[in-house]
């Protein structure tokens, strides 16, 4: 060995021994706090217009943020940057003509992939309506939205509900704000219908302070998540916060964002930002940072389920594997 060679392996041997004391760096701790990941699904975001001669149930005209044309151009503008791959719109509206609305209003654009509409699981032809939507292979559920409180156990909702997953189709669940009393209602319908895949929007409904979460809502989340047919979307966290506007910061969160995960665990766990309603306190990359923090520290597998794999299974969105 020459010279030469021995100080080029020295070289070697000294960079090799720099490299396994770095601590490996996930793609998601990227330098703009932006993931790294193969796709990343929007599963919640509302489109609508309240020029339509017919307006729209939501929001209400007095809400100066949101009482106005949100569409798509502008959603693409405000996520794109943020690595967005591909969006799931969910129906803010209880009108069962506003399904096609949103269909017809995003037809030939692959960036919003799939629709979650919405049907009255009280009405006598629910399945029949059901099915005519469901010719649209975007439309991939239902979320359960009526004007009034939704009883869910109900003989007639029940019954519509296994008509969704005899069709293959899943529920989303909008979850009141009523703590323990929301996540008690989402586990007796999975037990009625554990065939049914249900997505339960915004951590819950939680109502999120900064402080330790009630220890009668750990323990219903724990329950709940013995449900192997329940997701969780960690999503409307901005809407969630008692403070507002909401704060930026993951430790604000974490204390809830750490029952969730200890529950569902890395396969269970959705992204969705509740767009526009994130206006409220941040612009759409501030919220993908926020999440993107408190997923950082768990692995790149954890951060590409929650961003996209996990929606793959919820909704059968054929993105691969």
């Amino acid at each position: 060995m020459t010279a030469a060679d021995r100080v080029l392996l020295l070289f070697c041997l000294a960079c090799a021994g720099c490299c396994a004391r770095a601590p490996h760096r996930l793609d998601s701790d990227s330098d703009d706090g932006l993931p790294r990941v193969r796709h990343m699904i929007d599963t919640h975001i509302h489109l609508y217009d309240p020029r339509r001669p017919d307006g729209v149930p939501w929001p209400p005209p007095d809400d100066e943020v949101l009482y106005r044309p949100h569409l798509p151009d502008e959603f693409k503008r405000v996520s794109r940057s943020s690595g967005l791959t591909g969006v799931v719109i969910v129906e803010a509206s209880e009108r069962l003509e506003d399904n096609r609305w949103v269909l017809d209003l995003v037809d030939g654009d692959d960036y919003f992939i799939a629709l979650v509409g919405n049907i009255d699981p009280y009405r006598d032809d629910f399945d029949a309506r059901l099915q005519e939507l469901r010719r649209d292979k975007r439309f991939v559920g239902v979320r359960a939205r009526n004007p009034e409180p939704i009883d869910y156990t109900n003989t007639k909702v029940l019954e519509s509900f296994r008509a969704l997953a005899t069709s293959g189709l899943s529920l989303d669940f909008l979850a009141s704000g009523q703590g323990v009393q929301d996540v008690e209602n989402v586990d007796r319908l999975a037990r009625a219908v554990p065939d049914l895949r249900i997505i339960v929007d915004h951590v819950i409904g939680y109502a999120i302070d900064g402080k330790e979460p009630d220890p009668d809502w750990v323990r219903a989340v724990d329950r709940l998540a013995q449900n192997p047919n329940v997701y969780c979307k960690i999503s409307g966290l901005y809407q969630r916060c008692v403070e507002q506007p909401a704060p930026h910061d993951d430790a604000h969160y974490r204390s809830v964002l750490d029952v969730i995960w200890r529950s569902f665990g890395e396969r269970r766990l959705i992204y969705g930002s509740n767009w526009p309603c994130t206006k409220k306190s941040g612009d759409y990359a501030s919220f993908v940072r926020l999440v993107s923090s408190y997923f950082a520290d768990k692995g790149q597998e954890a951060v590409e389920r929650y961003f996209w794999k996990n929606a793959n299974d919820a909704y059968r969105l054929d993105l691969g594997s």
